[in-house]
């Protein structure tokens, strides 16, 4: 599935093993911008996901990229399995590792919209996301996407676990 955004020359696409060192740097930028803006999250997130994750998500091709003027502006990952929800029975996907280059605002309103479609034109009944619960902010945008409470959960984190009807 390849997307053009003609107004803002946004182009979408599968991510192939050529796009990982500069994935992996959208993550690492990332991480330095929360550490400088006090936001208390992704601290470890490259330990947690190390490099091998990314590289079987893009093998399996559930990994997408939008990329602006050839270069990667943002990134992430729907995938059929999710340990957190710890649900197998249910006809969802479950978008991961969400990221965006410093400077571009608005860019998550996109890989919402997409990753909804991509949800729908599967078949599937649910977009599933989930986040730490003590990230307020984070969680009243996905409810703004649409994504509902559904309830708490536990790891070495308490995370929110969050779902979008995709057939309303």
């Amino acid at each position: 599935m390849n997307i053009v955004n003609d107004i803002e020359n946004i182009i979408f696409e599968k991510a192939t093993i050529k796009d990982i060192d500069e994935i992996i740097n959208l993550y690492a930028e990332r991480m330095i911008w929360f550490k400088e803006n006090g936001i208390k999250q992704w601290s470890k997130y490259l330990s947690n996901h190390p490099k091998e994750q990314f590289i079987q998500a893009i093998e399996k091709r559930n990994y997408y990229i939008l990329k602006k003027d050839n270069e990667i502006i943002a990134g992430f990952e729907i995938s059929t399995q999710s340990d957190s929800w710890n649900d197998n029975k249910s006809n969802a996907y479950y978008l991961y590792k969400v990221v965006s280059k410093v400077g571009y605002k608005n860019i998550g309103n996109k890989i919402f919209k997409i990753a909804k479609k991509i949800t729908k034109e599967k078949g599937k009944d649910y977009l599933r996301i989930e986040c730490l619960s003590s990230n307020k902010k984070l969680n009243e945008l996905y409810a703004k996407h649409g994504f509902e409470y559904v309830k708490e959960g536990k790891s070495y984190y308490n995370y929110t676990l969050r779902e979008y009807k995709v057939n309303k």
